[in-house]
């Protein structure tokens, strides 16, 4: 009588049995799915920010939109100064033609003033300086009109430009206006003769009236009349969204 052999522990596991699977190529340990890092391997928590990988570094279109920004802001600030620094002329011309004479008194060889009260020599400046502040007042209105959104560069354009301009309105009524040798003039009219004073400011710092009434119209445009910023939204409560199935 022949008693059966017992199975040896290599061939009595079956091929498919599962603790053999956990050691091989198509299985998964715990530990594994730690070391890659698996979004998944922790517990879900919904209102944690969003992993990032990197920095976010500044996105190009705002670079190019700063860049723009900039020669906008040189562009208005050149045409704006030359535009005040030409309107200078008209300044000149109206003074020129609408200050009132400053009449002299020759006694032969030198000028004496005919009023010596001096009313007609305030005279001159104020209509110099009436006349630049309804041009600050002009140039600062229409800038607005032009370039509602304001800027730095419409600013200084505005301030530079106006100096400027009064400073070419200066030079070009006195240019425009009688000859400023006195004497030589005294002695052509001869004694008794009268003739016009040339054309002079008493004092410099009418030349401010112009910068100072166009920045002063413009930001006060700008400030009831200008586009206002977008008031901030509160931002949305997030909504509890349930975790992914496994």
């Amino acid at each position: 009588m022949t008693v059966p052999t017992p199975p040896s522990p290599q061939h009595g596991r079956s091929p498919h049995d599962p603790s053999r699977q956990g050691s091989g190529q198509s299985g998964t340990s715990p530990s594994g799915a730690a070391a890659r890092g698996d979004a998944h391997a922790g517990p879900y928590d919904p209102w944690a920010a969003p992993p990032s990988d990197a920095k976010a570094d500044p996105l190009p279109d705002e670079e190019a939109g700063g860049a723009l920004s900039g020669r906008a802001e040189i562009r208005d600030l050149l045409l704006v100064l030359v535009a005040l620094t030409l309107a200078g002329g008209l300044l000149g011309l109206l003074w020129w033609r609408l200050a009132p004479p400053v009449e002299y008194i020759s006694d032969g060889a030198n000028a004496l003033l005919r009023n010596t009260e001096a009313e007609d020599t305030f005279a001159v400046d104020g209509t110099f300086a009436l006349l630049a502040l309804g041009l600050g007042v002009l140039s600062g209105l229409v800038a607005f009109l032009v370039r509602r959104s304001g800027g730095v560069g419409l600013v200084l354009g505005l301030a530079v430009g106006a100096v400027l301009g009064s400073v070419a309105g200066w030079r070009l009524g006195v240019l425009l206006g009688p000859g400023q040798d006195l004497a030589a003039r005294a002695v052509e009219a001869g004694r008794g003769g009268t003739f016009d004073a040339p054309l002079q400011l008493g004092s410099v710092v009418v030349l401010l009236a112009w910068p100072l009434a166009a920045v002063a119209t413009h930001l006060l445009l700008l400030g009831f009349l200008g586009p206002r910023d977008p008031e901030p939204q509160p931002e949305p409560f997030p909504q509890w969204a349930p975790p992914p199935r496994a």
